[in-house]
Order: structure tokens, then sequence, then C-alpha cells
């Protein structure tokens, strides 16, 4: 092959490989006495007026495998959306957790709401963000600190869209949102993590939290929605999901409810390989992973850009 040949083939790829996504960048802040973590995904090209995303993850998990399996960073680039992902701190066994009132751990002083909303601030001083436009998402121990968020700040979260998560039920009593907001919930019935009848006997030692049914009523009544549609959404190969939608005469806010039969403690279409080991392990543990058919993270993005 001719120099000029492999000259002109390098830079075609180089243009390739700039056109592919832009790089999430390892960030920290100070807060609460703490040094804290996240990942920073901010799109090439990203429009004005674009939305933030915070994506939080499971109890033992991390802001890189949620980063990993939700996808969120191809749809960032989709739609416009700079996306970041809190790193939780440890607690005494070594996990990473968000504090949203877990029994176990009822000594800890870590203000998680107080971190995510100082992380938010700090985000807003890129200009193009839209101060409006500012969503919260999370799986298991991260939808419960969306749930939180949406009782405490709800002046700063337009919407939230908890997947397999819960409400506590200390947090469900004193929930008092500031203003109405959208709510998109996603949760297996067969999920045995996340109960989906709840756990007000703290059989499994997380604390009494909430039956999906009980969450669900709770915000109807905290937006005042109705129910304007059910139906059921059927895939080759996998459970079934019955979707809920509630909502008030102008549309907004919304309340979506999710229900996977005989879905397990799973975020829907998560982007793993079939013969990702890590797949294979959690289908086989918990159902993570299971569903294939339905995309979780389109559907929760595709809600919040209604929300602007």
């Amino acid at each position: 092959m001719k120099k000029t040949s492999v000259t002109l083939l390098f830079a075609a790829l180089l243009l390739c490989r700039q056109g592919v996504a832009a790089e999430p960048r390892q960030e920290t802040m100070s807060f609460g006495g703490l040094q804290r973590e996240y990942t920073l995904y901010t799109p090439d090209n990203l429009p004005s007026r674009a939305g933030l995303v915070i994506a939080l993850h499971g109890y033992s998990s991390s802001a890189q495998n949620i980063l990993a399996y939700s996808g969120l960073n191809a749809l960032a680039d989709e739609h416009g959306f700079v996306v970041a992902y809190p790193q939780g701190t440890e607690d005494q066994n070594d996990n990473a957790f968000f504090n949203v009132g877990y029994a176990f751990h009822a000594e800890s002083t870590v203000d998680d709401v107080g971190f995510i909303l100082a992380l938010v601030e700090r985000l807003l001083g890129n200009e193009q963000i839209d101060p409006h436009r500012v969503f919260a998402t999370g799986m298991s121990n991260g939808g419960d600190m969306s749930y939180l968020l949406a009782c405490e700040a709800a002046d700063v979260f337009r919407a939230v869209a908890p997947v397999a998560g819960t409400m506590m039920v200390a947090t469900a009593a004193a929930c008092a949102p500031s203003r109405a907001i959208s709510v998109l919930s996603i949760n297996g019935t067969a999920d045995d993590v996340t109960r989906y009848a709840g756990d007000l006997a703290n059989a499994d030692g997380w604390g009494a939290y909430l039956s999906v049914d009980e969450i669900v009523n709770l915000w109807i009544q905290q937006a005042n929605v109705e129910k304007s549609a059910s139906k059921v959404l059927d895939f080759s190969g996998d459970d079934s999901i019955a979707l809920d939608h509630y909502t008030t005469a102008s549309g907004s806010p919304e309340r979506l409810h999710y229900r996977v039969e005989g879905g397990g403690h799973d975020w829907p279409g998560a982007r793993f390989a079939w013969w990702d080991l890590r797949r294979l392990v959690s289908v086989y543990a918990m159902g993570f992973g299971e569903h294939r058919g339905f995309d979780a993270s389109e559907k929760i993005i595709e809600n919040f850009n209604k929300n602007k």
C-alpha cells in the first residue's frame, strides 16, 4: 500500500474515532467532610437547554456498573443529555451505598441527598444545562434514592425513574414534596430483593418498606392524577409487562408504572452481551439482565424528554 493511501486511511479512521462518542470523566468533590466521586458524561456538541440525568447505582455496585449496563451515554448522545453517575460511600460491610435509611445503616451520618444536590448545583455551572430539566434514575438502592430525592428535592428534580426501587416506611411517612413530580417506576413481581409485596415485618433485614402498590398509590395522591390507560406489553421469550398510566387533564405530571410479570431484580434491557459472565451470574442469582425485550433506559429517557 502506498504511503499516501496509508495516510488517508489513518485520517479516515481518526475522523471516525472522533465522531464515535465523548469519553466519560472521573471527577471528585468535597462534601460533608468526605471526598466524593462521580463519573460525568458530556456528549460532544451538547445542545443548549440540555437535560441533566443523575444515575444512581445499586447497593454494593458502582457508578461504572450502571454506566455500563444502562446504556445512558449512548442515549445522552442521541437526545442531548449530560449524565452524572455518583459513587456511593462504603458502609461497615465495605459495600457501596446511598443512605436511604436501611436498618443496618441506622448509625450512618452520610448525607447523600445533600451530596447529590451539591453535585447538581456544581454541574449547573455549565450554562448549557437547563436547571428546569434535572432528573434522577437508579437501580435498587439507587431507585430508593430516586424516591427520596423526589420527596425531599422536588424543587430541583423535574421527574424521577426508580427501577427495582422501594420506599422505606419512614421515608413514605415523611414524604412531603414541594410540588407534584412525574414518577416512572419499573418493578418485577418475582423480585426477591425488592419484594413487590413489601416487607413491613423487616424479614430481610433492610428495614420496613412498603409494597409497590402502596408506593404507586402514594405518588398518585401526591400528584393528584387519575388512571388514563392500562395495557399489557408482550415480548417473545420474555415476561409480559403491564403498564399503568396516570395523568391529569393537562398531561403533566405523569405517573407510569411498569409491572414486569414474573420479573426479578432487574434493569430490563440491560446492555450485557448474552455470553457475559456477569449477566449469566446475575440472571441466575436474582434475575438481573434476564429481560431482553424491553429497554428500560429508552423508556426512562423518553419520559424525561416529555418533562421540559
